[in-house]
C-alpha cells in the first residue's frame, strides 16, 4: 500500500512531467530574433570620405536588413560612378546584384559585374569583392580585362580601388588587338 508521502511524491513527479511540455516550434519562435527590413524604391546615394564625394550610387530597389548581420542589398541592379578629389568621374560600375556589409566594410557584387575606367580599361567578371578597409578589389572567378591594345583572360584577380595596379592569379590567354572599339576607347 502507498502511504501519503509516496502518493504526494508521485503526484509531484507526475505534475512536473506534464507541466514541462512545450511545443518545439514555440521555443524556436521565442529564440528567433525579430528581423526588421527597410524597403526603398529608386535609390540615389552619395558616398564621401573626409568631406569629399567619392561615389554616387543609383539603384531601382534597395533592402536594408537589421539583424545579427546588418546589410544592404540591391537585388535589381545597381550603378556606381566613382570620382577623384576634384569631382571628376574616373570610373563606373554596373552589376545585377550587390550587397554591402556595414560592420565588415565589405561590398559584394555579383552577376554581370562590369567596371569601366574612363581611359577604356574594362573589367568583366561574375563576382567582385571590395574590402574597403584594405582598399582592395578581388575575385576568385573568371575575369576579362580589356585594354586598348590587349584583352587578358584569367581566373582570380586582385587590384587597388582605382584598377590601376592589378594582378591576375591564373592568366588563361592574352589577345593582342589594334585600335579597339571597347567602351571608353
Amino acid at each position: 500500500m502507498i502511504n501519503r508521502l509516496q502518493l504526494g511524491f508521485l503526484l509531484l513527479l507526475f505534475t512536473g512531467f506534464t507541466a514541462c511540455e512545450n511545443d518545439y516550434n514555440q521555443i524556436q519562435d521565442l529564440q528567433r530574433k525579430k528581423l526588421t527590413v527597410d524597403e526603398v524604391q529608386t535609390v540615389e546615394s552619395f558616398f564621401s570620405q573626409a568631406g569629399k564625394v567619392k561615389a554616387k550610387l543609383k539603384a531601382p530597389y534597395m533592402l536594408r536588413y537589421y539583424d545579427s548581420v546588418p546589410r544592404v542589398e540591391f537585388p535589381r541592379t545597381l550603378h556606381v560612378d566613382f570620382y577623384n578629389d576634384s569631382l571628376v568621374m574616373e570610373s563606373y560600375l554596373d552589376a545585377k546584384r550587390g550587397y554591402y556589409y556595414e560592420q565588415q566594410n565589405r561590398v559584394i557584387l555579383n552577376d554581370s559585374v562590369v567596371v569601366i575606367r574612363l581611359n577604356g580599361d574594362t573589367l568583366i567578371t561574375k563576382e567582385l569583392f571590395w574590402e574597403q578597409t584594405l582598399h582592395k578589389l578581388f575575385t576568385n572567378s573568371d575575369v576579362e580585362i580589356r585594354q586598348k591594345t590587349k584583352t587578358i583572360f584569367g581566373k582570380g584577380f586582385e587590384s587597388d580601388e582605382q584598377l590601376k595596379n592589378f594582378r591576375i592569379d591564373s592568366v588563361k590567354g592574352v589577345l593582342l588587338v589594334g585600335d579597339s572599339k571597347f567602351a571608353g576607347n
